[in-house]
């Protein structure tokens, strides 16, 4: 655990110093935000039934959190380590291989955490409310955070497979199709047939109806579970991936 801690402290670090390497994925989710919700507030008015009397950023919000989320930051952090010689140092140190990769998980939760907030404040801004009171905005910045944790082991698996920067930085285009296979933009009822049987068979369309029913209609314990536990299988299967790549790493 000391191990963790100390290798996660020191992977905060990085991100307080290097603030240019997470403000950009800040631009994007409050880019779209801001960019849907002046396309579309017109088309879907408050009055629409599946907004419950809310504006359209209401409905955005758990769209644009996860793009705040789901990023390839911590692969290229290791990639970046493994192409300077660092990675190899610590593979040589008296440390267990496992804690390289959970310290790097924990600074990508208070990253979470932090970007999450930001955005949640932004949607407040833009006139969201969330519904669920103070308690639902904790668990809602919360469960978008441990999204990106989960989501981390794909950019750190491609990065232990490939040592490879660019190959690293491309791991970020697998979550396009993740996100937009979802109701994103309408409910699974105003899909077409062919896009809500696609969008019923993503896991990750049930991690945006879990946020989303935090904002719009307040606590729904089947949907916060089923959200929750698609969080918890995600990062279980992409964290043991990474395990179980860095545990053969060859150097």
């Amino acid at each position: 655990m000391t191990e963790i801690l100390l290798l996660a402290r020191r992977a905060v670090r990085e991100v307080v110093r290097y603030p240019e390497a997470t403000i950009p994925t800040l631009f994007i989710p409050l880019f779209f935000l801001a960019v849907n919700i002046g396309q579309v507030s017109e088309t879907f008015p408050s009055t629409t039934p599946f907004l419950q009397g809310q504006g359209y950023v209401a409905f955005q919000l758990p769209v644009s959190l996860m793009f705040a989320t789901a990023t390839a930051t911590s692969g290229l952090a290791l990639v970046t380590e493994i192409d300077g010689g660092y990675f190899d140092k610590l593979l040589v140190a008296p440390i267990r291989r496992s804690s390289i990769i959970f310290g790097r998980l924990a600074a990508d939760l208070v990253r979470g955490v932090g970007a999450s907030a930001v955005v949640v404040l932004a949607g407040l801004a833009f006139g969201a409310h969330v519904e669920s009171g103070l308690l639902g905005a904790l668990v809602l910045i919360l469960l978008s955070a441990f999204f990106g944790v989960a989501y981390a082991g794909i950019g750190m698996l491609v990065a232990l497979r490939t040592r490879n920067v660019q190959a690293t930085n491309t791991s970020f285009l697998f979550f396009f199709p993740l996100l937009f296979l979802t109701p994103n933009f309408v409910p699974f009822e105003n899909l077409t047939p062919l896009m809500e049987t696609l969008a019923r068979a993503n896991p990750v369309s049930y991690v945006i109806e879990g946020l989303r029913s935090l904002v719009i209609e307040g606590w729904e314990p089947d949907k916060l579970a089923v959200c929750t536990g698609v969080i918890v299988l995600m990062g279980a299967v992409l964290t043991g991936l990474s395990l179980r790549a860095i545990a053969n790493y060859d150097r």
